[in-house]
């Protein structure tokens, strides 16, 4: 995973706007083809609202205190004029939805999770692929916008939300821990590799995302975990990724992030309806 400093985000450029009147919305879709493991572009802006949303695999959203980890069915609205940018990873699909102010029922105007029905995804693919005469394609998206805006409540359980730092000065030990979560180095070997004092890095992790450098590595350990666990990775391999040397001390941990054991999160995901309408 790649991570940019706040120059980065500070002065992301502003693309134009992919809507053209009459129509209401348009979507890009992306696989990891066409991008491999590195992220989409530089960070940028759009001057309409994005809805950015998983059809398959894996695919991460970076904001500038944030990430965003989708599965099949989940997105996530981003405002107007909010630097961002994504990487998928292998055999993943990801899709951008923009909509323009005046075409939203509800302002987007935070970042927020939203599930993406599966006909709906097909719809929006589907405009994407097929000709057809302007008056009905305006009114199927006039319609998608209106089951995309009504209020999901599920959608706000199961995500992948990691929070990042933003002062430069902990970038390099940030994009170490995100491209190898389970390296085994303790937190001081760590820091040392990468020319920092402890008090600095705990100073600014509590400052900028409001926890420990240890409770933030464990939530991208955590992260990592979830999606190994439910893709059928065993706990005892899952362990060993994520940096654990003992299934025990994963297990552990895992129940303490998300109140369950690994196995009893599996078992859930698996019978919520909605993993059976959306894992590809």
């Amino acid at each position: 995973m790649s991570t940019y400093g706040q120059v980065d985000w500070d002065e992301s450029p502003e693309h134009p706007s992919s809507v053209a009147e009459p129509y209401l919305m348009g979507t890009g879709v992306v696989t990891d083809e066409d991008t491999g493991s590195r992220p989409l572009s530089p960070p940028h802006r759009h001057p309409d609202a994005m809805l950015a949303w998983c059809y398959r695999g894996t695919v991460w959203v970076h904001l500038p205190n944030a990430m965003w980890r989708l599965a099949p069915g989940q997105g996530v609205w981003i405002p107007a004029h909010t630097p961002h940018t994504a990487h998928h990873e292998r055999d993943s699909t990801g899709c951008y939805t923009y909509l323009p102010r005046a075409s939203l029922i509800l302002p987007v105007d935070e970042v927020r999770q939203v599930l993406v029905p599966r006909a709906v995804q097909e719809m929006l693919l589907h405009l994407g692929m097929n000709d057809m005469p302007t008056d009905l394609r305006v009114r199927a998206q006039a319609v998608l916008i209106e089951m995309l805006q009504q209020p999901a409540p599920e959608a706000t359980d199961g995500w992948g939300e990691v929070p990042m730092p933003s002062d430069d000065r902990v970038r390099s030990l940030v994009r170490a821990v995100l491209g190898d979560p389970g390296d085994p180095r303790s937190a001081l070997d760590l820091f040392e590799a990468h020319g920092l004092h402890e008090r600095t890095v705990l100073r600014i992790f509590q400052h900028d995302i409001g926890m420990s450098f240890s409770r933030w590595r464990t939530s991208v350990r955590m992260t990592l975990a979830a999606r190994l666990i439910v893709d059928g990775t065993p706990i005892g391999a899952a362990a060993q990724r994520c940096g654990y040397a003992s299934s025990s001390a994963f297990s552990a941990s895992f129940r303490a992030r998300f109140g369950m054991t690994p196995r009893e999160y599996v078992a859930r995901v698996q019978a919520d309806p909605a993993h059976q309408r959306y894992w590809r």
